[in-house]
C-alpha cells in the first residue's frame, strides 16, 4: 500500500535526491514522499521562486505515471490548504504532468489556477 506524506526529515530528503542522482535546489521548500511500507520510493517539491511558487520536482523510483499524478495533486492540495492560489511549472521533463493536471500553457510556463480546483466539479 502507498501512503504519501509531508517530509520533516531533511536527511532523508537528501539520501533520495543522492541516491537518485537528483539535483536538489535551493529554492526547494515544501517536500512531500511516497512510501510504500515505510520505504521513501517517491518525492515531490513545491519551490518558491520570487513570489511564484512552482511544482518542478515530482520522481519515483518506479516510473509509473499514476504514482506521479498521485503525488503531484497530494503538493497541489498542500498548497491549495496553504493559500497558495497558483502554481507554476517549467520542467520539460513534467510537461506530460502538468497537461494531465490541467495546467495551461503560457509563454514562459505552465499555470494551474488553483481556485475551486479541489472542489469545483471539472469537465
Amino acid at each position: 500500500m502507498f501512503t504519501i506524506q509531508t517530509i520533516e526529515n531533511q536527511d532523508e530528503i537528501v539520501s533520495y535526491l543522492q541516491k537518485e542522482h537528483l539535483n536538489p535546489s535551493s529554492d526547494m521548500q515544501q517536500f512531500m514522499g511516497l512510501y510504500e511500507g515505510g520505504r521513501l520510493c517517491g518525492i515531490g517539491s513545491l519551490s518558491l521562486c520570487k513570489t511564484k511558487v512552482y511544482l518542478n520536482l515530482v520522481h519515483c523510483k518506479e516510473d509509473a505515471q499514476t504514482l506521479k499524478l498521485a503525488l503531484a495533486k497530494a503538493l497541489l492540495n498542500m498548497a491549495d490548504l496553504r493559500g497558495i492560489q497558483t502554481v507554476y511549472g517549467n520542467n520539460p521533463e513534467l510537461f506530460g504532468l502538468y497537461t494531465q493536471l490541467r495546467f495551461k500553457k503560457d509563454e514562459d510556463a505552465y499555470i494551474l489556477s488553483l481556485a475551486g480546483y479541489f472542489t469545483a466539479e471539472h469537465k
